[in-house]
């Protein structure tokens, strides 16, 4: 028996299902979405960075049609991404378990939704979640990426995501070209907005590290922590690494970070390299120490997008060819690891890449539209990572 060709023909008989059983056409031509009041859901139920970089195409699409009122369907970890954000009404949160998945299915059909937009780029060739619930909806207009058997659940499809040719924040742009926005023309930086007490708070914190250690110049914030283990770096290289930029830039006020269950290793990090450990105890607290400094150096990606949405230069340790996770149109330099882990990169590696960026960037602060609480959102050229 030729399993894998049964998996094929029940994953196509219950997308088709799923499709037929949905409201509307199998292949729909987009309306004039300005015609009326419109609602529509985003769902982009994965992690932090995720949302972050979805953030530019929700901007995208609810200022090019007003009218369209933008819930956001998202994980309970990643949801505060979206405080005060201006351009969503709602979210919804996707918790797992059957009760409240239950409950999250009946607040989206009591919705009524026009349009359900499905976030999710990267998309395996089995998947579930998404389609029930952009059947459960009811909304006539169900867009997607393309490819394989997307076609029998979405009826308004967009070009296939190539994650080793693209970047996620190009992938993300063609969800908004059903509604008429022209890609090459708009600006997909990713948003994240700061709180007046969030912007304050986190300026205390930057006063309390130069305090500590007695320092004046630009503000390095480093974030040891990693989605996975895979993903964290030692904390000797990590010292090392400090280390080396403290003896370059010894005004320099570097403040160490991590998750809440790494503060001990935050402090002996920070004790070590000649650093400040700042406790960040909530998302939202480090995505505010992110928009107030000048420098960012990390291994996670979601702080990455962070200093991405406010333009703050990168220095990136990142596995070699996932530069679809890089900076997006932000000054950064990257150091590739390549093994299984990132252990696999050494550190001479790591301070090469961070040398480059000290050549590249100037010891003085940063321009002050970097601590405005929100995304710098011109139309300004940015370099590209390397």
């Amino acid at each position: 028996m030729d399993i894998g060709g049964v998996e094929r023909a029940w994953r196509r008989g219950w997308m088709f299902a799923i499709g037929a059983l949905s409201r509307g056409d199998r292949v729909a031509i987009p309306p004039d979405w300005s015609s009326r009041e419109l609602s529509g859901l985003f769902m982009r139920a994965q992690g932090i960075g995720d949302l972050i970089l979805a953030t530019g195409v929700i901007r995208a699409i609810a200022e090019a049609h007003p009218n369209i009122q933008l819930d956001v369907l998202t994980t309970p970890v990643a949801a505060p991404v979206l405080d005060y954000n201006p351009h969503v009404r709602r979210i919804h949160v996707l918790r797992r378990s059957p009760p409240r998945y239950a409950a999250l299915a009946r607040a989206v059909r009591a919705a009524r939704y026009d349009v359900v937009i499905d976030g999710k780029i990267t998309r395996g060739a089995s998947f579930v979640r998404s389609p029930a619930l952009s059947m459960v909806s009811r909304a006539p207009f169900r867009i997607g990426v393309g490819g394989g058997n997307h076609k029998l659940v979405y009826n308004l499809c967009v070009d296939r995501f190539d994650r080793t040719t693209t970047h996620m924040v190009e992938g993300s742009a063609s969800l908004a070209s059903p509604f008429g926005i022209d890609p090459a023309r708009t600006e997909f930086r990713p948003e994240i907005v700061l709180s007046g007490e969030e912007r304050r708070h986190a300026e205390r914190q930057w006063t309390i590290a130069a305090a500590d250690r007695d320092t004046a110049g630009a503000r390095w914030l480093v974030n040891l922590s990693a989605g996975g283990a895979e993903r964290r770096w030692p904390d000797d290289r990590w010292i090392t690494l400090l280390r080396h930029l403290r003896a370059r830039r010894p005004r320099a006020t570097i403040a160490v970070i991590g998750m809440a269950n790494e503060w001990g290793a935050v402090q002996a990090v920070a004790r070590s390299a000649g650093a400040s450990a700042v406790p960040a105890p909530s998302l939202r607290d480090a995505l505010a120490l992110v928009g107030s400094t000048h420098h960012v150096i990390t291994s996670n990606t979601s702080i990455t997008h962070a200093a991405s949405a406010f333009c703050i230069p990168t220095v990136l340790l990142l596995e070699r060819g996932h530069d679809q996770w890089a900076s997006w149109r932000t000054p950064s330099e990257v150091a590739y690891w390549s093994g299984p882990t990132v252990r696999s990169l050494d550190v001479g590696t790591a301070i090469a890449a961070l040398d480059r960026f000290l050549v590249a960037q100037p010891e003085t602060a940063a321009p002050a539209e970097h601590h405005a609480g929100v995304s710098p959102l011109s139309s300004a050229s940015y370099p590209l990572s390397r």
